[in-house]
């Protein structure tokens, strides 16, 4: 079913570019963060802590922005192809 111009519309305001620079910085953020700590739990309920460095750390953090910056991208990229293709609920 197609979208009504006004849901086309109200989704193509959603999906902006300014929107994607918040969905791309919180996940940037996320990634960054959440790697390194996960990753630190796990060495950690196994015993492993301890070798830990700073280094590993940094390291597992740009691991961790990358999967982020891929992950908002394929994010964005999937609902624009949505909307492109039509393929977004109605708002009714």
């Amino acid at each position: 079913m197609a979208l009504s111009p006004q849901d086309q519309k109200y989704y193509e305001e959603k999906l902006s570019l300014r929107s994607f620079s918040y969905v791309f910085g919180v996940m940037l953020i996320i990634g960054s963060i959440s790697c390194p700590l996960l990753l630190y739990l796990q060495d950690y309920s196994t015993g492993q802590a301890g070798k830990w460095t700073g280094q590993i750390v940094f390291q597992m953090s740009l691991v961790g922005f990358v999967l982020g910056a891929v992950s908002g991208t394929l994010m964005y990229l999937t609902f624009r192809i949505l909307l492109e293709m039509g393929w977004l609920p109605s708002r009714n």
